[in-house]
Order: C-alpha cells, then sequence, then structure tokens
C-alpha cells in the first residue's frame, strides 16, 4: 500500500528502518499491518498537510483506487471524497450498490452528496439509482424524488443512448420507486412487471449479497397490514415475488415461502410452520441470501419452544458462523434474533450488550426494519422488569406502527403494554389493551404473540371473557409451560446464573477452558472465573478431576 500511495519503489524498505529504529512505529505479528503511536500519526498528519495542493490530492486519489481495488468502498469513498474526485467516488457508489453505504450515518452522504455537482450525478445515472433507494432506506423521499428528477433529466439530455440501455435505466426506475408502495403489495407487484418488462438485465442498484427485510428478521411482520388480510397477503406475496426474482437476479429468494411458515407458526400450525419452514431453508441453501436464513433460524428458534423442531444451528454456532463474514448488518440481526428469544425465555444474561444495555442508537437501523427491532427492545425491557418503560415507549412505538400499517408488530406491542400494566397492578388498562389485541387477531386467528407472552398475560386471560380464541391461547399457553418445565435446570444447579449453568453444559461435553471461550466469546480467564464459582456455588472441592467427576454425578441424577 506504501509503495501504491508515495510511487517509491523502495518503499518496504524504508518501512523496515522506519520500524527497527522507531519506538512510535511497531510491525504486528502478523507481518502486514503497522501500528502507529498516536503522537507519530499527528506528526505525519502535519507533515503531510504542508505538501503542495496537488500532491495531496494525487496520494488521496491512490489510496482511493487502492480501496477499490479490495472491495473497501468506504475507505475508497472517504479518500475521493476529500480529493475531490466525484466521478470516481460516484463509480463506487455504484460498485457498493448500496449495501456498506447503508452502515453510515445518513447526514454523512447527504452532505457528500450536496458537495457533488449536478453534471456528475446524470454522468452516473447508476450511482443516482443507487442513491434513491439509500434514500427511500432513509426515509428521505423528497431528495429520493430528486435524485429521480436528475436521473430523468440526464436521459432527455443523452438522446443517443440506446434503447435497450435507456430501457434498463427506466426499469429499475420503476423497480426503486416501487418501495413507495411498500404497503400495498399489489401496487408493488405492478410496477415489478413494469420494470422487468423494460429491462434486459438484473438490477444494478440491488444485489443478492444485501439485505432484503431492511434489518427485520421476519417477513410477516413487515408485511400483515390489517386484520383479516391474511390469507390475501400471502397469495399476494407468492404472485408478486417471481418478477421480483427475475430483475434482481434472486435477491429475497425464499421471502414468499417464509412469509408462509411464519404465518402458519401465528396462527399454532407447528407442524405446517414447520415443512414451510424447511422449504425456505432448502429454497435458499447456497444462494447467498443470508437474510433470509436468518429469518429462517429466528422462526426456527421461536418454534422449538413449542414443537420437536430443533434449530438447525445454537446462538454460539450461528453467531461464530456470522462472525467470519465480517458483515455488520448480518450480526445487528443476528442480535435481534438472540434478543428476542433470549428475552422471551427470561434469559436475561444471554441478551447481546446491544439490546440488554439499549445502546441501539450505536448501530444504523433503516427505516423501514425499526418498528420490528423497537419492538424486541420492548420485549428485552419487559423481560428486565422495566414495565414502567414499557409503558411509556407505547404510544410513540403505536404510533410508528399506524404510520408504516404494520399490525403484527402493534399487536406485539399492545401485549407488552397489557402485560407491564398487569405487573404493575393496573388491571383496568391491562383488560383493555388485551381485549383490542384480541379483537384485532381473532380474524386471522393469531395465537402465538399470546402464547409467547403467557407467562405476564396468564392471568388476564383466564380472568376475561373466554372465546374460541382465548381457550386457544389458554391451552397452547399452558401447553408451552409444560413443555418448558421439562427444560427447568435441575434443582442442585438452582443457585447458578444462567450464564454458569450454560458453561456447566459446556463442561459436560469434555470441552477445555479455551474451547469454552471460544464458543461463548469469553477470555480463557474468564471462563476459569466462572468455573470457578461454579464449583464454589455447588460446594465441589477436591482436584480437577475430581471436581469434573462430581459435576458429571450431578448431572446424571439431574431427574
Amino acid at each position: 500500500m506504501a509503495r501504491f500511495v508515495t510511487g517509491d519503489a523502495d518503499a518496504e524498505e524504508l518501512l523496515a528502518v522506519l520500524t527497527a529504529q522507531n519506538a512510535f512505529v511497531k510491525r504486528l505479528p502478523d507481518g502486514v499491518t503497522y501500528r502507529f503511536h498516536h503522537m507519530m500519526k499527528e506528526c505525519a498528519e502535519r507533515t503531510f498537510r504542508t505538501l503542495d495542493a496537488e500532491t495531496q490530492r494525487r496520494c488521496r486519489e491512490r489510496y482511493g483506487a487502492w480501496y477499490e481495488g479490495r472491495g473497501q468502498y468506504l475507505h475508497a469513498m472517504a479518500a475521493y471524497r476529500r480529493c475531490g474526485d466525484y466521478d470516481a467516488l460516484l463509480r463506487v457508489v455504484q460498485e457498493d450498490a448500496g449495501i456498506l453505504l447503508a452502515s453510515l450515518p445518513p447526514s454523512e452522504v447527504l452532505a457528500a452528496l450536496d458537495e457533488c455537482p449536478a453534471d456528475a450525478l446524470k454522468a452516473h445515472p447508476f450511482a443516482l439509482l443507487v442513491l434513491m433507494r439509500s434514500m427511500f432506506n432513509w426515509r428521505n423521499i423528497p431528495r429520493m424524488l430528486e435524485l429521480k428528477a436528475l436521473l430523468l433529466a440526464a436521459l432527455e439530455e443523452h438522446p443517443e443512448l440506446p434503447a435497450e440501455e435507456r430501457g434498463n435505466l427506466l426499469g429499475e426506475c420503476d423497480l426503486i420507486m416501487s418501495f413507495l408502495c411498500y404497503y400495498d403489495i399489489s401496487a408493488m407487484s405492478r410496477l415489478h412487471r413494469s420494470a422487468s418488462a423494460q429491462m434486459s438485465r438484473p438490477a444494478i442498484s440491488i444485489r443478492s449479497s444485501g439485505g432484503w427485510t431492511f434489518g427485520s428478521p421476519s417477513v410477516l411482520m413487515m408485511f400483515y397490514r390489517a386484520p383479516g388480510k391474511l390469507a390475501g397477503e400471502l397469495a399476494e406475496m407468492a404472485e408478486c415475488m417471481p418478477h421480483y426474482y427475475k430483475i434482481t437476479n434472486g435477491h429475497g429468494q425464499g421471502a414468499e415461502t417464509i412469509m408462509r411458515a411464519e404465518a402458519a407458526f401465528v396462527q399454532g400450525r407447528f407442524t405446517d410452520a414447520h415443512i414451510a419452514l424447511e422449504s425456505s431453508y432448502a429454497q435458499i441453501e447456497g444462494n447467498g441470501q443470508e437474510n433470509m436464513a436468518l429469518c429462517c433460524d429466528f422462526l426456527a428458534q421461536r418454534l422449538s419452544r413449542y414443537a420437536e423442531a430443533g434449530p438447525h444451528r445454537s446462538f454460539a454456532e450461528r453467531r461464530a458462523e456470522l462472525l467470519r463474514h465480517h458483515n455488520a448488518s448480518w450480526l445487528n440481526l443476528w442480535n435481534a434474533v438472540s434478543a428476542y428469544c433470549h428475552a422471551l425465555r427470561g434469559e436475561t444474561e444471554l441478551i447481546p450488550e446491544v439490546f440488554a444495555e439499549h445502546r441501539l442508537a450505536s448501530v444504523s437501523i433503516l427505516a423501514p426494519g425499526r418498528p420490528m427491532i423497537e419492538m424486541i427492545e420492548n420485549q428485552v425491557y419487559l423481560a428486565q422488569g422495566a414495565y414502567a418503560k414499557v409503558i411509556g415507549r407505547s404510544e410513540g412505538l403505536l404510533a410508528l406502527c399506524e404510520g408504516m400499517h404494520y399490525a403484527l408488530v402493534a399487536l406485539h406491542v399492545r401485549l407488552q403494554t397489557a402485560s407491564a400494566y398487569e405487573r404493575l397492578g393496573k388491571r383496568r388498562e391491562a383488560e383493555a389493551l388485551l381485549a383490542q389485541a384480541l379483537a384485532d387477531a381473532a380474524p386471522d386467528g393469531i395465537v402465538m404473540p399470546f402464547a409467547e407472552n403467557y407467562r405476564y398475560l396468564k392471568p388476564l386471560l383466564a380472568a376475561g371473557p373466554q372465546t374460541a380464541l382465548t381457550a386457544r391461547v389458554l391451552a397452547l399457553g399452558e401447553a408451552g409451560e409444560r413443555r418448558q418445565s421439562g427444560t427447568v435446570r435441575p434443582a442442585a444447579f438452582a443457585a447458578l446464573t444462567e450464564r454458569e449453568y450454560a458453561l456447566v453444559g459446556l463442561m459436560a461435553q469434555r470441552l477445555t477452558n479455551r474451547e469454552i471461550a471460544e464458543k461463548l466469546f469469553l477470555s480463557e480467564g474468564s471462563v476459569k472465573q466462572y468455573v470457578n464459582q461454579i464449583y464454589s456455588k455447588l460446594h465441589i472441592e477436591g482436584d480437577q478431576r475430581t471436581k469434573r467427576r462430581r459435576l458429571a454425578e450431578l448431572l446424571a441424577h439431574k431427574s
């Protein structure tokens, strides 16, 4: 990199001398990375600023080229912006297709956009399409429409453009504008068909490796619009998606199947849900649709609490797998999955830190996925016993759901709020919210949001009017509690925290402290400390072999 940016053929030798003779620069053991002390970095930056403007521009341009050539698009964009090369910047925006761009603060992208000359923007129509989609993700519709106007102006100014390319641009524009019909699947489908009729190749602005659900772990949560409409929405999604796949090279493949599986689950049809779930996994296998796979994993975890349908991988195994991809959006999605499932189970110690400590402001959340993520955070507050917090947030969350027509998310929020009121002894408020939730759920036979929150809602459901729906919910809730009681830890381990009990299971597998540390993302020293605490709480003494044998005996007699 140094040789490329500086143009010095002997850059490697200079770095070797520098690191050998200077305590402020060190070459790390990997042999390719250098660490600069902050004082050395400041000196280097000051020296760089003394160079003439053209030399600085040329260096930054080379930085941009270096990063662009290695797919590190955010660094490339930053370098090209600093040297004022907007053609290169927009080229990288097109190459990235908005995937990494989504992780930047919207204000930063808007500031860069303001700096771009209109002529440069019009010279890069495919970058305009990417930016239009990004503006939709950030709910900046006025700016999205401004960019569309620039795109149409560019086409008008270039009548010599081949008809095929013009059709591709206009078709992709229709595809992106279809997102504005996000709340009407039929209207979206009409625009998808229009785009398909005009385009001769897959879209540039949408890549199959990008997210499809805008960071939500559930398709149904996003597309269930109103009570009584579930069957129609499933049919519309099944009709709509093939047109979309055709023009996006299979982006979101399997969404309609996952939605059908989720619908069966929320209606308590577990066998149908399991069959559709396995069909979903088969449909997306090997096609790079990690977002869809995570939606499947979310349903698998929820289903496993009520049916013999275990998830394909444990939470720790799935997280370790995702870490190898270095994709922040996938990890954020998995954190949401983990947070919701552990909150439902009361396993507050296993909830990912970003949710447990309520640091979602540090995560880039796209607007269409926000209601779902906010609902998950509400579930975490409920599990943590922050009942007043749940109630205080509910009005804003319900307004957000109403504005975006998220009926199923609103149903969950009402149940969470009813649960919080019930725990605080405010029965009248809790009953009113539960009654509204039951009325909303009845037309489509939705039962599982009630069953998942049964430990909070049980007194309300038992004391309220008995209908076919409440009878079904009570039966599922009781069955769920019986099923969960079969996996409750033995009394001998009652003194352990959830984290400590999780370690016991790994110790029983004869894993070393290092192997346990890798699985739970802890340091080896932390694992050793946990192990000592476990033995202390269980009053197990002796040498290491004796302790392990005694622990195995306790587990063997856990029934």
